[in-house]
This record gives C-alpha cells, structure tokens and sequence, in this order.
C-alpha cells in the first residue's frame, strides 16, 4: 500500500473528526485532471502528482493549495467556496454555492476556532467559504456555528 495514501487516509479521519455540520445550499461543482492543476499552478508536464491533502496537490514536489487554483479558474465568481480532492474520482472539485453551513465541534483539535467565536468563524470561512462572508455566528454548547453568505443585496436583485 502506497505510504502516502496511509497518511491521506489518515488525514481525512483526523479532519472530519470534529466538523459535526457541513451544509451547502445550491451546490455547483466544477472538475478538474490533477494534471489541469499543476498545469495552471505553474508546473508544466509534472509527472509525480498526488494530493498531498483534501486542499493541496502536489506536483513534482511542489504543493498547490487548491482553492488558489480555483481562485485562478474563477476570477470573478461571488460563490467560490473551496477546492478539494475527489478521491473517488480522482479529480480537483471547486466548489460555489450561495451558502454554508458549519457547525464545529470545541474540542482539542478545534478549539483554537472556539476561543473568540468571530474569528474562528472567519478563519473557517477561508477554508469552506472563501469568497461568502461571514453572516452569522453563535456558540451552542461546545459548538461553534457558522453561516456564510453572499453579500447582502447581492442575492436580493439577481436575476
């Protein structure tokens, strides 16, 4: 077995383990070849590539956040939430949406999030809601809650 899909494997257990709500509303999902990426990133005819996490690829030794290259395909796109890795199909996925929804557990892993919930919630909409702003946020318990929007007026008037 491939010693970095051990670590991959790994690293989505650990990162799922306290993320206890992650809702999108009117998802939409564009795919991409890894190569695409590395292409795009600045890595031209990379023959080692591999996702170094769910948000990086690497191309010959050089890891490419993903949402930086969704950022690049997407210059003007409002609803640019993040990129990530489809492991399944093994494609780069970037993701919009009009909003989302993210309820994280205060635990040890997370708790930095939980501190000052404002920011917590503004330092997890960079990576679940790059381009929406933070609407809302509220600690219920020992759950930080977040909820990430357009910009007001922006979904009022769209035709």
């Amino acid at each position: 077995m491939n010693f970095s899909f051990v670590v991959l494997m790994f690293f989505i257990q650990i990162a799922s383990a306290s993320l206890l709500k992650h809702e999108v509303s009117l998802p939409r999902y564009k795919e991409f070849e890894y190569s695409d990426v590395c292409e795009t990133m600045g890595s031209k005819n990379a023959i080692l590539i591999s996702p170094k996490s769910l948000s990086e690829l690497e191309c010959l030794n050089k890891s490419y956040p993903l949402i930086d290259f969704c950022l690049k395909k997407f210059p003007v796109d409002k609803t640019l939430t993040r990129g990530y890795v489809d492991q399944e199909k093994k494609k780069v996925i970037c993701e919009m949406s009009d909003s989302v929804m993210l309820s994280v557990s205060c635990d040890a892993r997370d708790l930095k999030y939980c501190f000052i919930p404002k920011k917590g919630c503004e330092l997890l909409r960079k990576i679940y809601a790059n381009r929406l702003e933070t609407a809302h946020y509220s600690m219920l318990e020992k759950n930080l809650n977040c909820y990430f929007s357009k910009p007001i007026g922006e979904s009022l008037n769209e035709i």
